[in-house]
């Protein structure tokens, strides 16, 4: 895990996971629905603000073109809480 800017244990660099989360089109061909069905009743709370998943950002995550290319990529589902600035969760789905 790497350290993020606030001190606390990151998942993913923040500068991989950012323009995930801001990816229209990436958030549009996954159901965040689907994704709290499936995976909500595993999601943690936050460790920081124990805010529980439900108020949580959820968003596909989709690790960088260069990771895949290298067979490194990862993606799937990531929870972040807002308030603490903390990757919370992460559910891959997919690698390469």
């Amino acid at each position: 895990m790497d350290e993020t800017e606030d001190g606390d244990d990151a998942i993913f660099p923040w500068e991989d996971v950012d323009p995930s989360r801001q990816d229209r089109k990436l958030q549009r061909r996954h159901v965040k629905r689907e994704a709290r069905a499936m995976y909500g009743a595993d999601a943690a709370p936050c460790p920081g603000c124990g805010a529980l998943a439900d108020d949580q950002a959820w968003f596909y995550f989709e690790s960088p073109a260069e990771t895949w290319e290298l067979l490194c990529g990862r993606a799937g589902w990531m929870t972040v809480c807002d308030r603490c600035r903390r990757q919370v969760n992460y559910f891959e789905e997919v690698i390469s």
